[in-house]
């Protein structure tokens, strides 16, 4: 599951404090916030919220009204109408805290709707301001993961920067002030893709060493998750064969036959990752056709450090698999 889909599964829930229970409100707020509620459509709602914000901008209810359609607009999938909905949420609620509130989805909408470069821009913006805003610098960096899986690279600078402080904040545990405790729990959950979605960057942008460190980070944050390891034996694998040609071209000698050890360790990292990727991965549909390759280069790998034999390939695959439930 990507990282927005797990956002999208878990409502946000940074609204301040005042939004939290049941606000007091008098009866005809209570009744224009009902009429947002029960508003058949977005246009409706939005309309309904306007009049509920310019009748009583101060009303306690307010917060929780913008929350709930925030929520909504979050959970809408097509692009186009995402920013179309956020943008007119821009114009009803205007306080800072409610900026906030839309800005991830605001840039997803933005993204989804084909115009990464507006997200970057807005992005940017807002972070000029809010340096240490998660919500916004995680968004920005899957922006620029998914770009860079298109083959975009332009964003992969604005991408490495902004998961990375991302990171940061979330590992020193400074959570947000306006950011309620369940959704900075879902933020702290979330370290393992970010740290797999940074590989994947540096993977594009063509530093190895830190795409290693990166996808090694998350498989020891997530060691349950097999793409983590099917990206991280990709990687392996390019050192290995790299390696592996440097050696052929060596002069024979002492030096030479240090090296080899050095490759073997190497090819035998692959293995291991090979391994983890094909225990984990069994029975998960979307991996069928890659695990079939990935299964032909780890019989081989293996047969070629065990004496052109497969015994005990299975049990080192069996030792990698999740434990059935009782």
């Amino acid at each position: 599951m990507s990282i927005r889909s797990l956002l999208l599964s878990f409502a946000l829930l940074i609204a301040p404090a005042a939004a939290i229970g049941q606000p007091k409100a008098s009866p005809d707020e209570q009744k224009m916030a009902q009429a947002i509620a029960t508003a058949p459509d977005a246009a409706g709602k939005a309309k309904a919220a306007a009049d509920f914000v310019k009748k009583y901008p101060k009303s306690s209810l307010r917060p929780m009204i913008a929350q709930k359609i925030a929520d909504q607009i979050h959970e809408i999938t097509d692009g186009a109408q995402k920013l179309a909905l956020a943008q007119e949420f821009q114009t009803i609620f205007k306080e800072p805290a409610e900026e906030e509130m839309i800005m991830p989805d605001l840039l997803a909408g933005y993204a989804e709707a084909k115009r990464p470069d507006d997200a970057f821009t807005t992005g940017a913006t807002y972070l000029g301001q809010h340096p240490d805003s998660v919500s916004v610098l995680v968004e920005l960096m899957i922006v620029a993961t998914d770009q860079a899986k298109q083959k975009n690279g332009k964003f992969i600078p604005q991408g490495e920067q902004y998961g990375m402080h991302a990171i940061e904040l979330i590992e020193a545990d400074k959570k947000p002030a306006s950011m309620g405790d369940p959704t900075w729990k879902a933020y702290k959950d979330l370290l393992p893709g970010l740290y797999q979605s940074m590989g994947i960057i540096e993977m594009v942008k063509g530093d190895r060493a830190a795409t290693q460190a990166r996808l090694t980070k998350a498989t020891e944050l997530d060691p349950k998750d097999p793409f983590n390891y099917l990206l991280l034996s990709g990687t392996l694998n390019d050192d290995y064969q790299e390696s592996a040609k440097r050696f052929q071209a060596m002069p024979e000698g002492p030096a030479k036959t240090a090296e080899l050890q050095k490759i073997l360790a190497s090819l035998d990292r692959v293995i291991d990752s090979y391994a983890h990727f094909i225990a984990l991965s069994e029975g998960v549909a979307r991996f069928d056709s890659v695990r079939q390759q990935e299964m032909h280069d780890l019989e081989n790998y293996y047969k070629y450090r065990h004496n052109n034999s497969t015994a005990g390939l299975q049990q080192l695959i069996d030792k990698y698999k999740t434990p059935a439930k009782p």
